[in-house]
């Protein structure tokens, strides 16, 4: 069987429709259907619902597209089993949380692209769980991701910026501190990662605030537009609001003491592709530098690490007064 009649399959569940999915694949509508009644044929099995328009996947056909993707992937990689352990060609599979997607990766992927071409990186996007579920499952190559609550054995975690958490408000908004802000604006809140919603509600109970919440909006630039615009207060990653639209508005540090969100890539131990996370992990502390990279500097170096290059990366990304 041609593994592109899989990735066919593949694309169509994902894109919904056999002409969305004959754009992805570069075919024409009528070779897609072609290749999904091949394909039916040879496993003796209707895989699509046909009374439906657009046609849409029965049980079976959603019963077989895990093991299609397994079969994709594995097909995908046979040139990164080939390769020498030394070469950065292939894919890498990596994930990446949505504040992190829209302030710093791009630049370290430029990076990473134009330092070996070679290297086709795919990008997943999602929240800190779901993304920590597709990597335990080897779904994922890599995850850029905050600090986990806890780390199978099977996974290595190497953080590489410490990004403060500070309320956002209007410009001309009242009120010095953030406790002042949250007490008495309207609260507009950003409804993206568990892990870090979990420490931000944590902080506002010790605090002994009662938000009166207007709005939950998934989505940084929207929530940054909103408070710029004088509808509210928002608390939010500060780096991701400084890169995204450098709108003039009014930033404080949340916490006392201020509290801070960890980043790191987390990684599948003895992966065949731990050269190509290396390299990803280099770029990142390059683009985040000289913002803080967290912990004892001794036991970052040895615990994420192995080598030369990279250890000289660590040292350029020293910690700053300012982390974020």
């Amino acid at each position: 069987m041609d593994v592109r009649i899989l990735k066919t399959l593949v694309a169509v569940a994902e894109h919904g429709t056999f002409s969305a999915a004959a754009n992805v694949v570069g075919l024409s509508p009528s070779a897609v259907s072609m290749q999904i009644q091949a394909l039916e044929q040879h496993l003796a099995a209707e895989l699509f619902d046909r009374s439906r328009r657009p046609p849409v996947l029965n049980e079976k056909g959603m019963a077989l597209l895990p093991t299609a993707r397994k079969i994709i992937g594995l097909h995908d990689s046979l040139r990164d089993a080939a390769a020498s352990p030394n070469e950065f060609v292939g894919r890498l599979r990596l994930g990446v949380i949505p504040t992190a997607l829209s302030s710093f990766v791009p630049a370290a992927l430029a990076g990473l692209t134009e330092a070996y071409p070679l290297l086709e990186v795919q990008i997943v996007t999602g929240m800190n769980t779901p993304l920590f579920k597709l990597l335990n499952n080897e779904e994922l190559d890599a995850a850029i991701i905050g600090e986990p609550p806890s780390l199978p054995g099977g996974l290595l975690w190497r953080p590489f910026v410490k990004e403060a958490i500070c309320v956002i408000a209007p410009p001309d908004a009242t009120g010095a501190t953030a406790d002042d802000l949250l007490r008495t604006h309207p609260y507009i809140k950003l409804v993206r990662g568990a892990w870090q919603l979990r420490m931000i509600e944590e902080q506002i109970a010790k605090m002994e605030i009662s938000l009166h919440t207007i709005m939950q909006l998934d989505s940084i630039e929207a929530v940054t537009l909103m408070v710029h615009h004088g509808l509210g207060v928002s608390i939010v990653p500060q780096r991701s609001v400084e890169l995204l639209l450098r709108l003039p508005i009014k930033i404080v540090p949340f916490g006392d003491p201020p509290l801070f969100r960890t980043l790191g890539l987390v990684q599948i131990k003895g992966s065949p592709k731990n050269h190509l996370c290396k390299a990803v992990f280099k770029q990142l502390l390059k683009v985040c530098s000289p913002h803080e990279v967290p912990g004892d500097a001794a036991a970052v170096r040895s615990a994420v690490l192995e080598d030369e290059e990279l250890q000289r990366a660590l040292q350029t990304a020293a910690p700053s007064s300012a982390a974020e």
